[in-house]
């Protein structure tokens, strides 16, 4: 499977010492975030990242955690990630979520900025439910549908338009032809819902490290401040954090 990059890469892709530095730092957001839930000390616990585009960020991972796999789906950054990368824990793979098909095999489960690229989030998370270990942990973070600025092109209200409007918008901005790889960004409530049915026990969280995110100015505080103190505005925040685990026992 070969998937050419969408066009807002043109504007978000990130080179030199500071797409290294970025991802140490949402290594260190993800550790910090997860801690209280993970089953054991890092050093023991297996973790798998879903869409790891250069590897940077398991690459940073691995320098924690015993085992880091890396998965995605387009095949330029796979072999990006496997010549600069070349720890001995961790390995990157080819392919998507709908791929996976590994059985209890990680402890951590990262899909960072993935799950609204995700067509189908019913399999998506099953098949992640099926990676982990029973009281394994998934870190999910997506930008919120509502938020009115779209994450990935910065348009506004690009994400409130059926798809057809959507493509047509890129096109008059200039700013691509095709929405559909980032149109699936959820709403908190329709989140809840697919974390429920597929049976994880989760929750909303704030960041367990708020430094850890070159963003962390006074308006990224005051959001967490109002967020810790009306946990309804997750409703309308701008992205969406979730801890979920997996139950040591099968729900039902």
């Amino acid at each position: 499977m070969n998937v050419d990059r969408p066009s807002y890469h043109d504007f978000t892709s990130m080179a030199g010492p500071e797409r290294f530095q970025l991802a140490e730092a949402f290594a260190r957001q993800i550790m910090a975030t997860t801690a209280p839930w993970l089953s054991g000390p890092a050093e023991d616990l297996d973790v798998l990242d879903l869409g790891s585009g250069y590897g940077d960020t398991a690459a940073e991972l691995a320098k924690h955690f015993r085992w880091v796999e890396g998965i995605e789906p387009t095949s330029r950054l796979v072999k990006t990630a496997r010549a600069t990368h070349h720890l001995d824990n961790v390995r990157f793979r080819q392919g998507g979520v709908e791929d996976l098909d590994d059985v209890e095999k990680f402890d951590l489960v990262v899909l960072d900025n993935v799950y609204e690229h995700l067509p189908d989030h019913a399999t998506g998370l099953t098949r992640i439910a099926h990676a982990l270990r029973p009281g394994g942990v998934l870190y999910l973070l997506t930008p919120n549908r509502l938020w009115p600025i779209e994450a990935h092109y910065r348009l506004p209200f690009l994400a409130w338009l059926p798809l057809p409007l959507a493509h047509r918008y890129l096109r008059i901005t200039r700013r691509g032809k095709d929405y559909t790889d980032a149109s699936y960004a959820p709403t908190s409530w329709s989140l809840a819902r697919e974390l429920d049915k597929v049976g994880f026990e989760w929750r909303f969280v704030l960041p367990g490290d708020p430094y850890a995110v070159r963003m962390g100015g006074p308006h990224y505080q005051l959001g967490m401040a109002m967020l810790r103190r009306w946990p309804q505005l997750w409703a309308i925040s701008k992205s969406l954090l979730v801890v979920a685990v997996k139950p040591d026992v099968p729900a039902g």
